[in-house]
């Protein structure tokens, strides 16, 4: 009867430890990708202030949301991971809300991309 139990316990524990080493596996990777393209754009790590890694439902994967230290102050960036890949947007919003990590605010326009202290790679 014991051996039961045993066997039982193990069948349900190992597909948990593999899912949920997965879903670990995934966010590391997306977390490192990120930081991978914000170092291509010449941004070092001790320039992002009021950062906020999150996993993204709506679309899939993950983002990461920063004002970069140098950049207008009302300005912040956001970097989503998704089918292993790294998108970047940049939003205007008011400071005291980029502050408190209130993020959304309006797009920039392509011209005012291009103006940015760090453009997008693509």
């Amino acid at each position: 009867m014991k051996k039961k139990y045993t066997i039982l316990a193990v069948v349900v524990l190992i597909p948990i430890i593999l899912v949920a080493s997965f879903m670990f596996y995934i966010k590391e990777n997306a977390k490192k990708s990120i930081y991978e393209y914000i170092a291509k754009q010449g941004i070092k790590e001790n320039q992002l202030k009021y950062t906020a890694f999150h996993r993204d439902y709506t679309m899939g994967g993950y983002f990461l949301a920063t004002y970069v230290e140098g950049e207008k102050h009302d300005i912040y960036y956001l970097y989503s991971y998704r089918e292993n890949k790294v998108f970047f947007e940049a939003y205007y919003e008011g400071a005291e809300h980029i502050k408190a990590q209130q993020w959304g605010g309006s797009g920039l326009s392509e011209e005012e991309r291009k103006k940015l202290k760090y453009p997008p790679l693509d």
